[in-house]
């Protein structure tokens, strides 16, 4: 853990910079609000309930992330001697993919995110652990992260503007919420994914680390050409399937894998105290179909 804090103190005064906002929301409400997706929600019905039921919805929620952010904080963050090792590195180290669009709040209010993890983990009451959750509800990675913070192939997405892999021009987009619709290549491709399923493009060079995007750049290299939707989007009635099914699903891991398994019942004996016990031989054939290892993220 001490090494990875001290890679990410390494990168925060380069990173800083790109999330400048002209008007950033300066409370976690603001942001909240400035990212609702109630009226995607009005038009895109099905993709929405998608999406509601991904772990894209729960990305500051889900009880694993809360409880692993918790033990990074207190016993990563706090412990640590490093100056730039303070509970606002929480937006570097976890909040850059898992809510994107924090990164313009200050650094009192990343604090309150990392103070409200603890409450929605540790405290007493079971009321004020439901409060703190429902509070981090409100951000997650939503429409408008993938669709306008992540959309642009330049890295510059543009205020009020959704983008998509279709960008037409009839959408009402324009009319019922003022957005302007812009088509990006960067849906179709991986690199959309890998702007957050990845891990070594924000480490120091040399650094040893393995993600998901660099055994994908190993599977490209022996001439590979899925992409992460063609089986994470797979389409349902010609629509891309907006709940993003991963390694925690049996079903969806069944897809990936192929898997034989041979067993013979045997007895295996301890030389030590001339005892026979049960046992069982076993031969495993495991062949891994997917671009990535499993499990990843």
């Amino acid at each position: 853990m001490r090494i990875f804090i001290t890679a990410v103190c390494l990168i925060v005064m380069a990173m800083l910079p790109q999330f400048a906002s002209a008007n950033p929301p300066a409370t976690i409400d603001e942001l909240a609000a400035l990212y609702n997706i109630d009226k995607c929600a009005d038009c895109h019905e099905d993709i929405h309930t998608d999406w509601k039921n991904s772990w894209h919805a729960q990305s500051l929620t889900d009880s694993r992330v809360l409880r692993t952010w918790r033990t990074f904080i207190i016993n990563g963050l706090d412990k640590s001697q490093h100056p730039a090792a303070t509970r606002p590195l929480l937006k570097l180290a976890c909040l850059r993919c898992h809510a994107p669009q924090t990164m313009v709040l200050p650094d009192e209010e990343i604090t309150k995110i990392a103070e409200l993890v603890i409450q929605a983990v540790d405290d007493a009451d079971e009321g004020m652990r439901k409060a703190a959750k429902d509070k981090l509800s409100g951000i997650n990675i939503n429409c408008l992260v993938c669709h306008n913070e992540k959309g642009a192939a330049d890295g510059n997405p543009q205020a009020m503007t959704i983008y998509g892999p279709k960008g037409n021009k009839d959408t009402p987009h324009k009319d019922e919420i003022g957005y302007e619709t812009v088509q990006s290549e960067m849906f179709t491709t991986t690199e959309f994914c890998t702007q957050c399923h990845t891990g070594c493009d924000q480490v120091p060079e040399g650094t040893d680390c393995w993600s998901t995007k660099t055994a994908y750049k190993e599977y490209q290299a022996k001439g590979g050409d899925k992409t992460c939707q063609q089986c994470h989007m797979e389409k349902v009635d010609e629509v891309p399937s907006h709940r993003f099914p991963g390694v925690t699903e049996k079903d969806f891991v069944n897809k990936g894998i192929d898997l034989k398994v041979d067993a013979w019942k045997t007895t295996f004996v301890n030389h030590l105290t001339n005892e026979l016990f049960p046992a069982v031989v076993a031969k495993v054939d495991l062949k891994n179909n997917t671009p990535h290892e499993i499990p990843h993220g």
